[in-house]
């Protein structure tokens, strides 16, 4: 019988890759730990959230900032599937619950 066992940290030098690959096509990150915030012309469009215990990668696009996010997440994608080919990526919508007028 085969037993499943799942990677439960990433080597930090692959996080800084990411990091490193996703500042290449002008986006700025934050990293903590396993959480990076992408900021792109001085807005924050979108967290990312690696779950290596799973093997997934969660993006939340703030709702505020969708279309700026949407024009460069291709972008986006290709990096993380080049630094992290095996994981799974879900790609979420956050709306902002207070609307500021």
């Amino acid at each position: 019988m085969v037993v499943k066992t799942y990677t439960r940290w990433i080597n930090p030098k692959k996080l800084d890759e990411l990091l490193f690959a996703l500042r290449e096509i002008g986006i700025d990150v934050w990293r903590h730990s396993y959480s990076y915030r992408l900021i792109y012309k001085n807005t924050i469009i979108a967290s990312l959230h690696i779950y290596p215990g799973y093997n997934d990668i969660t993006i939340r696009i703030l709702g505020v900032n969708r279309k700026t996010a949407m024009s460069i997440m291709e972008c986006v994608l290709i990096k993380i599937r080049e630094v992290l080919p095996h994981y799974k990526i879900h790609i979420k919508t956050i709306e902002p619950k207070i609307k500021i007028e």
